[in-house]
Order: C-alpha cells, then sequence, then structure tokens
C-alpha cells in the first residue's frame, strides 16, 4: 500500500516497549524500593529521549530529488534514474540515525524497493511493459540508532516513464518473402512518374514540418507554402493494428493479453522501420481506421547526410512514442475498419491477436487498397504444452536467483536437455521443410501455421515465435 504524500513521525514497536518498560520499572521502584528498578527506568527514558532528540535532527532538511535519465526506453531494457538529497541536511554530517529511500514503484517497473539513504543514489529502473507507466511516490524513512522512532517523508513528484515498442532486425529473407525488399526499391527516391502528381505548393499550416517549406514557391507568392506530395505508385504501404477489444467493458486485459499486445506494437515498429529503410511511405492504423503514426522513406540513406540520420532518428522516436500508447480497446460496436487506404499502396501487413477466430469483423479489404502483397499475422499467448515443446534459449543466472544460484542452474540445464531431442529431429529434417510445417514426437503443429483469409495470406502464430519466423511462413513460393 502507497502511503499518502507527507511527514509522519511516530515511534517504533521497540519504543513502545521500551517506554512501557520503563514505566513499569519506576512504579516497581517506588512500591518495593529497588533502587537498581529506578535506575534501569531512568536509563530507558534516557535511550528514548536520546532517541527522539537524534531523529529530530536527523529530520532537518531532509529532501529529496529524483530527476528521470532515460524517459524512453525499450521494454525489457533499463532507465537511469538520479535520485539525490537536496542541500546538507544533518544526517550527511552527524551519524544521528541511519536511513533508506523507499520507492513505490508500479509492477511494470519492478514494483517496491528499497535503496541506502546517501547524498547520491543513481539507479537503474527494468522497464517490462509497454506505454506510459508513473514512477509513483518515493519515502524517505529514517530510524535512529536504537530503533525506537520512526520517520517517514513521502513525496509525490508525477514523474513518468514510457516502455517503447522494441524494433528488432528482419532478415533479407524475411523481407522478400512479403514483398519489403524489391529491386529497385531499396534507396530509391519516390519520384514521379508519368501521369502522377508531383510536389504541390500549398500554404503553410501550423504543424506542418519546417521540413517541407517550399522556399521558391513562398518567395514567388509571399507567403510560406508547403510541399505537398502525392506518393508514387507502388511505393506506398500500410501496417493495420487490430485494436478492437476483447471481453467485457470493464475487464482488465491479463498478463498474456498484455504480452500478446505488446509483442504486436513491436512487430509493427520493427516492420515500420524495415518498410522505411526500404524506401516505403508507410502508415499504420488502428481498427477504426484512426492513423497512429506514419513514416516516410530514410532520408540518411544511401549518402552520409549527418542531418538526414537526425531526422530519421526524430521521426523514428515520434512514431515509437505514438506506438507505446496504442490501447486496444476499440469498440467493434460502433463499427470498425470503416477506413480505405490510398489508391496506391502496394503492401499491407495486418496485426491482431488470436481469439480463435482473427480479425473477426475487421473488413481487411478496406484498409488494403490495391495492394498486391497482403499478409495478415495473428498472435496467441504461448501455452504451457508448446512452451516446453520449443528449445529455450539460453538465460542468464544473476543476482534475481537469490540464493538459489545453483538450484536454478539445475533447472535451467535439465530444461535445455529435455530439448535434445527436439533439436536431433530438426537436425534430421530435409532442408526443404518450412519451419511452419514441423512436428513434434505427438504429430502436433510446431511453430507458425499458414492458410487463406481471402484475398490475405494469414500466418497464425504465438509470443513465441520470432517475426522472422511468422514473415518466412507466409512467403508463398516457399510453400507452393
Amino acid at each position: 500500500m502507497t502511503p499518502p504524500a507527507g511527514t509522519v513521525l511516530r515511534p517504533t514497536a521497540r519504543g513502545i516497549v521500551v517506554l512501557v518498560l520503563a514505566l513499569l520499572c519506576w512504579v516497581a521502584a517506588d512500591l518495593t524500593r529497588v533502587l537498581p528498578a529506578r535506575y534501569l527506568a531512568a536509563g530507558l527514558l534516557l535511550a528514548l529521549l536520546v532517541g527522539a532528540l537524534g531523529i529530530g535532527l536527523a529530520g532537518i532538511g531532509l529532501r529529496a530529488r529524483r530527476q528521470v535519465i532515460d524517459d524512453a526506453v525499450p521494454v525489457g531494457t533499463v532507465a537511469r534514474i538520479q535520485l539525490e538529497l537536496v542541500g546538507t541536511p544533518w544526517l550527511t554530517i552527524l551519524p544521528l540515525a541511519r536511513g533508506a529511500v523507499r520507492e513505490h514503484l508500479p509492477e511494470p517497473l519492478g514494483g517496491q524497493g528499497d535503496l541506502p539513504l546517501s547524498r547520491r543514489m543513481p539507479h537503474v529502473l527494468r522497464v517490462r511493459r509497454r506505454g506510459g507507466h508513473r514512477l509513483g511516490s518515493y519515502s524517505l524513512i529514517v530510524r535512529d540508532v536504537f530503533g525506537l522512532f520512526h520517520l517517514r517523508r513521502t513525496v509525490d513528484d508525477g514523474l513518468r516513464l514510457t516502455g517503447l515498442p522494441v524494433i528488432a532486425e528482419l532478415a533479407p529473407a524475411s523481407e522478400r518473402a512479403t514483398g519489403i525488399t524489391r529491386d529497385g526499391v531499396l534507396g530509391a527516391a519516390a519520384g514521379t512518374g508519368v501521369g502522377e502528381i508531383g510536389p504541390i505548393a500549398r500554404p503553410y499550416a501550423a504543424g506542418d514540418d519546417i521540413r517541407r517549406i517550399n522556399w521558391r514557391a513562398s518567395a514567388r507568392t509571399g507567403q510560406l507554402m508547403t510541399r505537398e506530395d502525392e506518393p508514387s505508385a507502388g511505393h506506398s504501404a500500410v501496417i493495420v493494428l487490430d485494436t478492437t477489444r476483447r471481453g467485457e467493458v470493464d475487464e482488465e486485459p491479463g498478463a498474456a493479453d498484455g504480452e500478446v499486445e505488446d509483442r504486436l506494437v513491436s512487430h509493427a515498429a520493427t516492420v515500420l522501420e524495415s518498410l522505411g529503410l526500404n524506401g516505403w511511405d508507410v502508415r499504420i492504423v488502428d481498427a477504426g481506421g484512426d492513423e497512429i503514426t506514419r513514416s516516410g522513406r530514410r532520408r540518411g540513406i544511401p549518402g552520409r547526410s549527418p542531418l538526414g540520420r537526425e531526422a530519421d532518428a526524430v521521426e523514428q522516436r515520434a512514431s515509437l512514442l505514438a506506438l507505446a500508447d496504442v490501447d486496444f480497446d476499440d469498440d467493434a460496436a460502433t463499427g470498425i475498419g470503416i477506413d480505405h487506404a490510398a489508391g496506391q499502396t502496394a503492401l499491407a501487413i495486418a496485426l491482431g491477436p488470436d481469439h480463435g477466430e482473427p480479425f473477426a469483423g475487421l473488413e481487411l479489404d478496406r484498409f488494403a487498397g490495391r495492394a498486391a502483397h497482403r499478409t495478415a499475422i495473428a498472435l496467441r499467448p504461448v501455452g504451457a504444452d508448446e512452451d516446453t515443446r520449443r528449445p529455450r534459449r539460453a538465460r542468464r543466472i544473476g543476482p534475481a536467483d537469490g540464493d538459489h544460484v545453483g538450484h536454478a542452474h539445475d533447472e535451467h540445464a535439465g530444461h535445455l536437455a529435455g530439448h535434445e531431442g527436439y533439436a536431433a529431429r530438426r537436425a534430421a529434417q530435409p532442408a526443404s521443410q518450412p519451419a511452419a510445417q514441423e512436428e513434434n514426437s505427438d504429430d502436433e503443429p510446431v511453430g507458425p501455421t499458414r492458410s487463406r483469409r481471402g484475398s490475405w495470406t494469414l500466418v497464425r502464430g504465438t509470443t513465441a515465435d520470432t517475426l522472422d519466423e511468422l514473415l518466412s511462413a507466409a512467403d508463398v513460393e516457399e510453400w507452393t
């Protein structure tokens, strides 16, 4: 339970016991005329006085300041936090008490934790979930040297930390499987073709990118003009995120659903980056047709333009921040899939959760326009039985295992040994057999499966499948 902001000074359980014992000894000394009992009572009262004096002096000037150095980091990585005492509290000069700082963090940031109290307390927080997270309050906790009094000063600074989607690197085979990489696309500028609309100058509006200002037209007309480009045919792509809410309105998503959503958004970010590097103009839309973000071809390639690389970094960060705030809460009852993609769209990729019937109620063709390549990927949480059939990757055994490092090492080695049969069967399979058609000892499919959903290639997998495996499973040539 997070304590309210403010300062609380109270005796500890030990302090209460000492006070009661002192009073009893004093009364017993008056009744029995036993001087040692009175001396004991006086000593206990003196200890209470010294403890109260120490905790009072330790609280003078005791203030702290917290700063988030990395306000947005990819999920699974750490963010640097700086926590330091303001000024020179008496506690740092005289050993009047001992203390700690308790951070009341949410579960996506690791939960509650303590730091030893010192002048500077730099530390890191591991971000476990996508989206914005409040750091919550922190408490300066001080106890006197005898442990008789407890001082807690709680501060809520309202700081936030954002978990960004994770961008992975796609293999060339995966990019070719879905049409991301094509001859002449990589590094090609979206030039104007025959019969296509070129740059159009229009009056500058608030919010327009300053890099899009057409200075020649501005000088000719006497007012700021912005270039309005129509994307060339075959260089526009759309990514559809099925953000339809599943279940009841007030029902909170479970941990498994949250893992699926985070993985889908990370896949969308990876595809967005890969398309941009291959010269595509891309936009990401949700189930309601609202645009989440858009990105053009990367300006930093080809060539060595530092300004182009900086512009790419700014655009990438803006896209990741927009994806980090995506909520899977669109209501199917109010209408989804009402947006039409531009007619020049040549590639469409849909990503959504697999709840038994992927993309139910979503008219994917409305988003695809004239796209020749249409790939839909549906993910479900990995089950316990599926997880045991898959070879697990090596895991670092570290301080998080506590005193059971040896037990954790043995347990992990047992898991790896249990999959030796899987590795042997995989090595014995013909190289021509696709990964999506692998079978385990029970003749159950392992890995992504491919089917058709109208004009779309539907690939169904789990959160344990990599994006390379999902996209490779969609390769038409591999299955024909």
